[in-house]
């Protein structure tokens, strides 16, 4: 596959990566990416609920509103996102 600049990413390299809140509030790992016609979106699952009662979320790929950060090297996603959505 051709190599890419900092900037870009394959879709493969998201899965795993940890998903943290912009507050420092852990969602999880990305485990599957959906495309719908409008924009994917990220499925993120925990270990455990959380204290929403939480285990999956599904958060859109929208870079820059809601996709603050990708960080391959600490394989880190950070997002601004409400926790209890």
């Amino acid at each position: 596959m051709p190599s890419l600049t900092d900037e870009e990413f394959y879709w493969r390299e998201l899965f795993g990566m940890d998903v943290v809140t912009t507050k420092g509030y852990s969602l999880g790992k990305v485990t599957d990416i959906l495309e719908t016609g409008s924009n994917d979106v990220l499925v993120i699952k925990a270990n455990l609920k959380d204290a929403f009662g939480k285990k999956e979320r599904l958060v859109p790929f929208l870079d820059g509103q809601v996709i603050k950060m990708i960080d391959r090297s600490a394989q880190r996603i950070e997002v601004d996102w409400d926790p209890g959505f």
